[in-house]
């Protein structure tokens, strides 16, 4: 009987997802797409999600000349502006967040999560800023781990992302304790 019970919550989860994203795949309204860019066919790209055990879900979004495209890379503070999402190391302790303000050498970080609170990072010499750099389409390879962010079904920014950053902050936006996440794409 349990183990009945466990393929029916299987069943149901997979059909949730199906719902979500369409029998097509298609993204749904402005959710952003994370995942491995699985294909590149013209002006459509195809990102595959893995969560967990669950079966992987493909989605695709359509891009145009408006289209943004930025890679995560080590930046300095005079290159991050407000609203950029970047990822912030100093010693054993990572941020991740959108930029909301920046005086001196404070950067206000807001996150997406709901009720999280902003952090205040103060960074030196010694700090490593992960930010977006521009990059063109053709830059794109398969195999990349990216974001999506779509709106009104178009594209307006693809991100090419770390793969730590695919795995998402800790509490509260950090990482406490292991060696810090790098790696540049």
């Amino acid at each position: 009987m349990k183990r009945l019970g466990a393929v029916l919550a299987v069943l149901a989860v997979f059909g949730l997802v199906q719902i979500a994203y369409g029998a097509e795949g298609k993204a749904p309204g402005n959710r952003p797409l994370f995942g491995e860019l699985t294909k590149i066919e013209g002006k459509t790209l195809t990102v595959t999600m893995r969560r967990g055990d669950n079966p992987p879900v493909e989605q695709t979004a359509t891009v145009d000349d408006k289209t943004e495209y930025t890679k995560e890379a080590t930046v300095e503070l005079k290159d991050v502006k407000v609203g950029d999402r970047v990822r912030i190391t100093q010693g054993e302790r990572t941020y991740y967040g959108e930029v909301a303000k920046i005086e001196g050498q404070t950067i206000t970080l807001k996150s997406r999560r709901p009720g999280a609170e902003e952090q205040t990072v103060t960074v030196n010499a010694e700090t490593k800023i992960m930010g977006p750099v521009k990059i063109k389409l053709e830059d794109l390879k398969v195999g990349m781990p990216v974001m999506i962010t779509v709106e009104d079904g178009k594209a307006v920014r693809v991100s090419v992302v770390s793969s730590t950053a695919m795995r998402g902050p800790g509490k509260r936006g950090e990482r406490s304790k292991g060696k810090a996440p790098g790696g540049e794409q």
